[in-house]
């Protein structure tokens, strides 16, 4: 099964870019990542709930990860998503 990956720009503050460029270990992506878990838990949002349900979504529908994105804006469309789909019975 092949893996898609999502790549995208974010824009930042010159001064983050400027202490970026002076902290070279500082690992950027994983920073966003850390950022988007605080917002999961914010938003009680369970991650591995969210990428099980992900995972079925594009290997047991038609779907696709941009269907996924135009359709749904939270998790309970998400599970209404699958749930209402003939694809995934």
């Amino acid at each position: 099964m092949s893996q898609n990956t999502v790549n995208t720009t974010v824009s930042i503050k010159p001064a983050d870019a400027l202490f970026l460029s002076w902290a070279t270990g500082t690992n950027a992506s994983g920073l966003f990542r850390e950022a988007v878990a605080e917002q999961m838990m914010y938003r009680d949002i369970d991650r591995d709930e969210l990428s099980t349900l992900t995972e079925e979504a594009l290997t047991e529908t038609s779907r696709d990860l941009d269907d996924l994105l135009e359709q749904t804006s939270s998790i309970e469309d998400l599970n209404t998503l699958l749930e209402t789909d003939p694809a995934s019975d």
